[in-house]
């Protein structure tokens, strides 16, 4: 039974067997490789059940082809399933080892008699998704021994193919070693082929290297793009037949189209280049336009593979190439012509080029095998880049060669100028010898004549100080006898004189006084003394000092300013020079009944503006830029109409400009004058009325000073002055209040002063022997006279001046020429302070126990004779003489001192003193009154009781019951 059973199964096997389709393989082609594609398979979807195992059923499988497409798939395709097909040896004598490969871009797996021999990819299961893949040369082994039919299942697997017209898979078979060494041989091949791409973007990096070094050589930059495209195409067309990548070899299928689409373009530009000197736009346009079209028509495929192998696109790209390749050797040739006769070497290339790519590359007619056309087309595609960069070398290496004999030359002419130069050196060194001996002669006379000239300028700025001085001496002496006698005199033609000498005079004084400003603002010794100052009201009231003068020219002044008040910090003395400058100009220049306007406004938040505009007579355009220069005068013929030596309006822009401001004119011939004057804005804290009545009562009372009560003689003053006319003025105007002494010069009055003791010291500054620098030095350190105020007198009013002056300790300063009146109540003020002085100190002996807030020589001077007075105090016959003997001055003149310092006389101090000592040594209970008595230099009891109870209010007695009564 079991033998039947045996039986029975073996027919059902071959029943079902004989069922499909066998496909028999010939002994005669072993040779050759069979495309098993378009023969007829089984197909069946993808299910749990292993189709590769035989038996199968036929009833559940289709007959279709394994190179199928979407539009050609067969029944119930969902991108994966089995694919049967039955194959079997013609003969035992055929050849047992096959080969078998698949040209596929899913995933498989393969199968004989339901053993798997191989896989591409994998395929997917339940835990995993699919991985598609290629193995373009991959060869799987199949062992037929026998003739018997075999099963060969394959299970793919492409849901997303990457090109749509290909879903399927193609299957080869044929000898396995046949097969093995053609595609290891054809592998390669593709190795081969791939150094071109590589040599090529050596030369693209190469060239664009040189491009960077020498970006004015566009040829290089088209080289580059040229060979870069080139290289782009055959690279991306290996890659479309090696990679093992599906999507790798999609996307390298469009760049290989593309790159195709743009060598005409590349080219162009290249051939162009090489053979014009500046490049035809015409032709680039035509060429550009030609390669937006393809570029056009290649957007219409959506299957590169399709763009690739479709008969259109073969014939555009290549009747491009063509074109431009024939006008590329039309202009080339054109410039072999004309003399670049290596442009032959790209002749040569182009030809070649053309046609290998037309009759090779295209394979339009199936004329070559793709590995003989890839072959072909990458050793083509060197022809041109390999020509150009040969071009560009000998190009180079001739530049070079053309170069070297440029240097050698270069070289020689350089050794011929360095010897020339030499000779210059030499000539010139020989000069420049010459020159710095001229030079240091020159500069040695230089420095001699600035020597010379520094001391002519400081002779000269001697000269200019003591004639001021001179100048002032007798002006003072004019002006102050011309009030007098216009105040005293009751005679019109006298009083008349006198004002005539009075105004001259101070036009005199006004006009040195300018010229010492203009000699300060040259010598930087001017300098700014702000104030706090109320400008609109002062320059309303300052405006109506000019009214006289106005009147008397029958000229109208008016003032105008829109600001109510306005209070700035202003140097005052500069303010009233610039304005007074101003005024007197425009009143001097305008004619009858002439008006003239001052208008004050702040322009700015940092900014006013004052200006005076008249229209009177003008000044021409072209002399108006030279009116503010010194000493120039706008009309300086004989004829005039107005006085003058051109000084203020030099000394008004100068002041101006020192104040940080400027001035500037504008002026018609007759119709008028208008200058602005532009000062900086310092806003000031306005003083109260009472301030400001306190400042006017101390003026009034400092003018007009009140008289002293005489002591029993009349104050002495000491009067140094070397000016006989000027002392002799000053003896009578002081002599009404005061005891005068007078002096011709520095050194008597010095005597002088130590001698008489003073109350006060008047002195110029100028004298013979001793200057009055010298002699306030010498009194202030001198105990005898250091506490005597002394008043300076001089022409020089410039600050230096004047801080030396009080440096050496003058307590007044008074600038020549002075008004009476001021000396009068200067004089007076410094009197009365000392007086003050004399009677704070003198009352209740306050200099002994406030003798610190006296001055240091004050308080030695006192220390000295209290000294004097102490260590002597138990002697009897101790008196005011025997005291002035001890400090080495006369009686008389430690009595002027004593009495001008504390208002006591040296009497009256040892009496003090002894008091004190005297109740001093009572409160402690040292002796009794007879001791003390003579311990303080009394001879007789009686008489220092009583002098003791007339001092204190109580006998000696009783001092030291007062004390205890006082401690209670």
């Amino acid at each position: 039974m079991q033998l039947k059973y045996r039986l029975l199964l073996c027919c059902i096997f071959l029943a079902f067997n004989s069922i499909g389709q066998t496909f028999v393989l010939k002994n005669n082609n072993s040779d050759s490789t069979i495309n098993l594609s378009k023969t007829q398979w089984h197909f069946h979807p993808a299910d749990n059940s292993n189709r590769a195992n035989p038996p199968f059923a036929d009833s559940g499988f289709q007959k279709t082809y394994t190179d199928f497409g979407p539009t050609n798939a067969p029944r119930g395709w969902k991108g994966n399933g089995w694919f049967i097909i039955h194959i079997k040896k013609e003969s035992l004598s055929g050849i047992n080892l096959r080969g078998l490969h698949i040209e596929q871009d899913g995933a498989s797996e393969i199968y004989l008699d339901g053993k798997k021999i191989g896989s591409i990819g994998t395929l997917p299961t339940t835990s995993s998704t699919i991985k598609i893949a290629r193995a373009p040369f991959t060869v799987f082994p199949l062992i037929l021994n026998d003739t018997a039919s075999h099963l060969l299942a394959i299970r793919f697997s492409n849901p997303e193919p990457a090109f749509k017209n290909l879903t399927g898979f193609e299957v080869s078979i044929g000898d396995m070693n046949t097969m093995n060494q053609e595609y290891v041989s054809l592998q390669n091949t593709f190795g081969f082929i791939l150094l071109s791409p590589a040599i090529q973007l050596m030369l693209v990096l190469l060239h664009l290297l040189l491009f960077i070094f020498y970006p004015r050589k566009k040829i290089y930059l088209f080289y580059s793009l040229f060979v870069l495209t080139t290289a782009l195409t055959g690279l991306f067309r290996y890659s479309t037949v090696v990679t093992t990548d599906p999507q790798w070899e999609y996307f390298s299928y469009w760049i290989f189209a593309y790159s195709l689409t743009f060598i005409p373009l590349m080219s162009a530009l290249l051939f162009y280049c090489v053979s014009f000197k500046r490049m035809p736009l015409k032709r680039v346009l035509v060429v550009s336009l030609m390669t937006v079209g393809l570029l056009i028509y290649n957007l219409t495929f959506s299957n590169p593979y399709e763009l690739i192998n479709s008969m259109t696109f073969l014939i555009l790209g290549n009747a491009a190439t063509a074109l431009v390749f024939i006008d590329g050797g039309n202009v080339i040739f054109r410039a072999i012509r004309q003399g670049n006769k290596l442009l032959w070497l790209i002749a040569v290339a182009l030809l070649i080029t053309l046609l290998a790519s037309i009759f090779v590359g295209s394979n339009m007619f199936d004329f070559f095998t793709l590995k003989e056309v890839m072959i072909t087309v990458s050793i083509v595609s060197l022809a041109l880049p390999l020509m150009f960069a040969f071009y560009f070398a000998i190009n180079v290496a001739r530049n070079n060669r053309s170069l070297e004999i440029q240097l050698i030359e270069n070289k020689r002419l350089s050794e011929d100028n360095i010897l020339q130069e030499q000779e210059k050196t030499r000539l010139i060194a020989g000069q420049a010898e010459e020159l710095e001996r001229t030079v240091m002669e020159r500069t040695a006379e230089v420095r001699k004549q600035a020597a010379k000239l520094e001391e002519m300028d400081k002779a000269k700025s001697r000269f200019f100080v003591n004639l001021t001085h001179e100048f002032k001496t007798p002006l003072t002496l004019i002006i102050n006898p011309a009030k007098e006698l216009l105040h005293q005199s009751s005679d019109e033609s006298s009083r008349k004189y006198a004002q005539f000498i009075l105004q001259n005079s101070e036009r005199l004084l006004q006009l040195i006084n300018q010229l010492l400003d203009l000699s300060k603002l040259e010598n930087r010794q001017l300098t700014i003394s702000t104030q706090p100052l109320e400008i609109v009201q002062w320059l309303r009231t300052f405006i109506q000092q000019f009214d006289s003068m106005a009147k008397k020219n029958n000229v109208h002044i008016y003032f105008k300013s829109p600001l109510p008040g306005l209070w700035l910090m202003a140097d005052l003395d500069k303010m009233e020079k610039m304005i007074q400058n101003l005024l007197t100009n425009a009143i001097k220049f305008s004619e009858q009944d002439g008006v003239i306007t001052i208008y004050l406004n702040k322009s700015t938040e940092e900014e006013i503006t004052i200006t005076v505009a008249d229209n009177g007579i003008g000044i021409t355009e072209h002399k108006l830029p030279y009116i503010f220069d010194r000493f120039y005068q706008a009309d300086s013929s004989d004829t005039r109409p107005g006085e003058g030596v051109g000084i203020g309006l030099a000394l008004t822009k100068e002041l101006a400009e020192l104040l940080g401001g400027h001035i500037t004119a504008t002026s018609k011939l007759n119709e008028g004058s208008r200058f602005v004057l532009q000062l900086p804005f310092i806003a000031a804290q306005p003083i109260s009325s009472t301030e400001k009545q306190i400042e006017k009562d101390e003026a009034v009372e400092s003018e007009f000073p009140k008289s002293i009560e005489a002591e029993d003689d009349l104050p002495i003053i000491l009067l140094v002055e070397d000016n006989e006319d000027l002392r002799e003025f000053m003896v009578q105007s002081l002599a009404e209040n005061y005891h005068l002494f007078t002096a011709a010069n520095g050194e008597e009055g010095i005597k002088l002063a130590f001698e008489k003791i003073p109350l006060l010291v008047i002195t110029d500054l100028m004298m013979p022997l001793k200057n009055g620098y010298e002699l306030c030095s010498n009194l202030k350190a001198d105990t005898r006279t250091s506490h005597i105020p002394i008043i300076m007198l001089t022409a020089r009013t410039d600050n230096e001046s004047r801080i030396q002056g009080i440096e050496t300790g003058a307590d007044a300063y008074l600038p020549k020429p002075f008004d009476k009146r001021e000396l009068v109540a200067v004089t007076q003020n410094l009197i009365t302070i000392r007086r003050q002085l004399r009677e704070k100190y003198g009352k209740d002996n306050l200099w002994l126990t406030k003798v610190e807030e006296m001055p240091g020589i004050e308080q030695s001077f006192l220390q000295k004779v209290r000294e004097a007075i102490e260590t002597n105090l138990d002697k009897t016959g101790f008196g005011a003489d025997q005291l002035a003997m001890s400090i080495a001055l006369s009686r008389t003149q430690l009595h002027r001192k004593l009495k001008q310092l504390i208002n006591q006389s040296p009497g009256e101090l040892i009496r003090i003193i002894r008091m004190q000592r005297a109740h001093e040594l009572l409160n402690k209970n040292i002796a009794n009154v007879t001791e003390v008595c003579y311990m303080v230099g009394y001879g007789n009891p009686a008489n220092f009781s009583t002098s003791f109870s007339k001092y204190f209010g109580y006998s000696p007695s009783e001092a030291a019951k007062n004390t205890l009564k006082e401690n209670v």
